[in-house]
């Protein structure tokens, strides 16, 4: 009886070493290959950024290195515990179709990050509007879009809503395309400010057009035709609605940096100006005629 006790514990204190043993080496391949995509990725990132000159790419692509050595480094742990990595290849694909399922909208989001990054219609640093946002783009990750608005907000955009948007780039200076580059190369990009302002219909019509325009010169950062006479800032009559004399004004900008800041200023300007000359900007209202 103690001959089989000793043998029993002979065997448990040499599967409790062997089971030790693999353990370890499990856990030194693990954090090894932890550190080993990370110091991949970390480098891929900076020798992409330096051949492809876009980091928004390079961080992009560095992402995709990471998370494929992760799961090589995953696959190799488990092969070294005594897992037959084949069929782990095949949980792999079977669970994968699952996956993808169940993960068809974050799928999605990947794929058309990865869309968002090969034909680049923004790049990091533009201005670019999407839907009702219009912000500085911060970042493209594997499954959302990055951008901060003028006032400081980060907004979080799914990549899918992205890809399937109008894009609007006020600042854009290259293109992942030959196409897109061509009509970037054939005409400078400049900002354009559109604003409808209403006045009294007492007003005079050419004195308020003059007021307005001459407002809208003395704020800085307006183009006012400098290089390109279309550019000059034009001001019209642009409807006549129920209780105002609308007017239109269109400005180019100098520098799109500051375009909303530009905006800003000349409107305040433009309302500084008319109150000096005593023009109404009118509010919203109705005459009623009483019949007796």
């Amino acid at each position: 009886m103690e001959e089989k006790i000793s043998k029993m514990l002979d065997l448990l204190w040499h599967d409790i070493i062997n089971a030790t043993i693999i353990g370890s080496k499990s856990l030194i391949i693990l954090i090894l290959g932890i550190w080993f995509a990370y110091f991949v990725s970390v480098k891929a990132k900076k020798i992409l950024q330096k051949v492809l000159k876009d980091e928004i790419l390079s961080s992009f692509l560095s992402k995709v290195i990471f998370v494929g050595m992760i799961i090589l480094v995953v696959v190799a742990v488990l092969g070294t515990m005594g897992v037959q990595t084949t069929s782990i290849i095949a949980a792999l694909g079977a669970a994968g179709l699952a996956i993808a399922l169940a993960l068809k909208d974050s799928l999605s989001n990947l794929a058309s990050g990865i869309m968002l990054v090969v034909f680049r219609p923004f790049i990091k640093n533009d201005t670019i509007e999407i839907g009702n946002s219009i912000g500085v783009v911060e970042d493209i990750s594997l499954f959302h879009t990055y951008m901060k608005t003028p006032d400081g907000k980060l907004v979080v955009i799914p990549n899918t809503n992205v890809a399937n948007s109008q894009i609007i780039n006020y600042t854009a200076r290259n293109a992942g395309s030959k196409k897109m580059q061509d009509i970037l190369d054939a005409t400078e990009v400049i900002r354009r400010i559109d604003w409808l302002i209403g006045v009294s219909y007492d007003s005079d019509i050419d004195k308020t057009k003059e007021i307005i325009k001459n407002a809208v010169l003395s704020t800085q950062n307006i183009n006012n035709g400098k290089d390109d006479p279309s550019k000059s800032v034009f001001v019209g009559l642009n409807e006549l609605q129920a209780s105002a004399i609308e007017f239109t004004v269109r400005a180019w900008v100098v520098n799109n940096d500051t375009f909303f800041k530009t905006k800003c200023d000349m409107i305040e300007n433009v309302k500084k100006a008319l109150d000096a000359a005593n023009i109404e900007i009118p509010y919203n209202k109705l005459d009623l005629k009483i019949i007796k």
